[in-house]
């Protein structure tokens, strides 16, 4: 992140949008196949994306009651406040640092967290918040057909239907290198965005919509699955993938929308600050 956030002054103005381009029809779709097929299910996995979808709406509920009583915001900076608490970076981010914490043989928690559950928030209750705090006016079908053209979510799908039939050796450690190559190009693709942005460091707005989406929304969540006997790594897992920061279609639907796109930058890049001494403390609450 830090090569494309120093790099993009150096490169022609227009890599960003090709980067951005190919990232949208190639690498996520890519990606998202890749890590299904090649990542093993353990135990109740599948019950990530409602903890996924748990966690959006903890989250947005706790932020509509903030900006009710706390009503410092624009039309405008309410949409942003609101997404930034609704969906992490749970792939980009959250692969790596869960890969390296869970191992492997839990990472499924992490991977359908993100995939079945961050992605199809951000691509349905995420563009409809956006549309309707935006200031651009978007019919009900022209959204379904940005939901609907979306090949990631059609990948997502194809992997699910492929996962029975088993890779040769070879297969699967390609597939992953690949997965993992456009993780990496996802990277430098937000730092370059936030090397281009402007950024405006309004804390009164900044502290409590990241001290939501980054601190009370996962605590909650590693409370309820401690008292529902879900520990471990798999507890870790949602725990980690709850705390990420902001996800970067924050700042995509910003740009579509006209919504606060400096503010949602903002929250952004402190988010990654945030997030060097969050990770130690979830891994003292909830890491055994």
């Amino acid at each position: 992140m830090g090569a494309g956030y120093i790099g993009v002054r150096f490169v022609p103005a227009t890599t960003t949008g090709w980067l951005a381009q190919g990232l949208f029809w190639v690498g996520a779709p890519l990606c998202a196949l890749s890590f299904i097929l090649t990542t093993p299910l353990t135990g109740s996995s599948s019950l990530a994306p409602l903890m996924a979808w748990a966690g959006m709406g903890l989250g947005v509920g706790v932020a509509w009651l903030w900006l009710r009583w706390h009503p410092c915001h624009t039309r405008q900076g309410s949409g942003s406040f609101l997404l930034a608490t609704m969906v992490g970076n749970t792939g980009f981010i959250g692969y790596p640092i869960t890969w390296q914490l869970l191992g492997s043989s839990h990472f499924s928690w992490a991977l359908f967290y993100d995939l079945l559950g961050s992605l199809l928030i951000s691509y349905s209750a995420g563009i409809g918040l956006a549309a309707s705090f935006g200031q651009t006016h978007v019919s009900v079908p022209k959204l379904l057909w940005h939901i609907g053209r979306n090949p990631t979510l059609w990948c997502v799908g194809l992997g699910l239907a492929l996962r029975n039939y088993p890779l040769p050796a070879i297969a699967h450690q390609g597939l992953l290198a690949v997965a993992w190559l456009m993780v990496l190009a996802g990277l430098v693709y937000m730092g370059m965005c936030l090397g281009e942005t402007n950024l405006h460091m309004d804390w009164r707005r900044i502290i409590p919509c990241l001290s939501i989406k980054m601190f009370l929304v996962p605590l909650l969540l590693g409370i309820g699955l401690t008292l529902v006997g879900v520990n471990g790594l798999p507890r870790l897992g949602i725990v980690l993938q709850a705390g990420m920061p902001p996800a970067f279609m924050t700042l995509v639907l910003a740009d579509v929308y006209r919504l606060d796109r400096p503010f949602a930058a903002s929250l952004i890049m402190v988010s990654l600050l945030v997030l060097v001494p969050l990770l130690p403390l979830w891994l003292l609450l909830f890491g055994s």
